[in-house]
């Protein structure tokens, strides 16, 4: 445990000194949010306001970004820089690093999704009429999720563009086809079938279930259940798959 506590603060104290990376993970959620928001301030999605539906779709977004587009970009290019081979050299385990680097993009996605929340409740006057600690548990079971399907598509991309390049092709369609920003319903069937084969679908289900109802995995099994599975086979794949250099 003090090797995954010592490697948990040397991620986060990277990340923190990087500043144009704090800069734009805090901005881009607040534009989202901002853009949407405004764009349909006074619209409703069946009973609901829709700055309220968009708070689990916005969080969402945010997550598939993170995930697909940052971490796993970012571990291939330590890959390649050789980073992670100065890494191997040392008495840390594979699991170890791996655990520390989703925990430490868990955390801070978390943060991401909570200024998003914050920031649509105050300037839309969003309303969670739910559960806040089913929120709070479905977020953090969803982000460790994706952050884990982000360090396991670095371990299949060995080419840090074909890692970007894949985790952006990866997360732009579940960022708009996933019930983020519309209502499944009201899209043409085709992308219905695409959008419930998107594991980011059934995360942004049960976010907003349990935000707007207050619903937990009771209510929303089989959510649940495409959650934790993508999160233990996404691990598995991850330890399968990880390479040093």
């Amino acid at each position: 445990m003090k090797a995954l506590a010592g490697q948990l603060r040397a991620e986060l104290i990277l990340f923190l000194r990087d500043k144009t990376i704090l800069f734009f993970s805090i901005f881009f959620p607040l534009a989202t949010v901002a853009f949407f928001g405004y764009l349909n301030r006074s619209g409703q999605v069946e009973a609901v306001s829709y700055p309220s539906f968009l708070i689990a779709g916005g969080i969402g977004m945010v997550v598939a970004s993170a995930a697909f587009e940052n971490l796993s970009t970012m571990l291939a290019r330590q890959r390649a820089a050789g980073v992670l081979k100065r890494l191997g050299g040392t008495p840390l385990r594979i699991w170890t690093l791996i655990a520390a680097k989703v925990l430490a993009a868990a955390l801070v996605i978390l943060v991401q999704a909570l200024v998003m929340a914050v920031a649509n409740v105050l300037l839309f006057k969003a309303e969670i009429t739910g559960s806040v600690l089913w929120g709070l548990v479905t977020l953090v079971v969803g982000i460790l999720a994706f952050a884990t399907m982000g360090v396991a598509l670095a371990g299949l991309c060995r080419n840090a563009d074909i890692a970007s390049a894949a985790g952006m092709a990866i997360a732009l369609p579940m960022q708009f086809l996933c019930g983020t920003i519309f209502p499944l319903e009201e899209m043409p069937p085709l992308l219905q079938h695409i959008a419930h084969a998107l594991p980011l679908t059934y995360m942004v289900d049960a976010l907003r279930g349990a935000l707007l109802t207050g619903g937990g995995p009771a209510a929303y099994p089989i959510d649940w259940l495409v959650l934790l599975g993508s999160l233990g086979i996404a691990f598995a794949v991850a330890v399968k798959t990880f390479s040093w250099e």
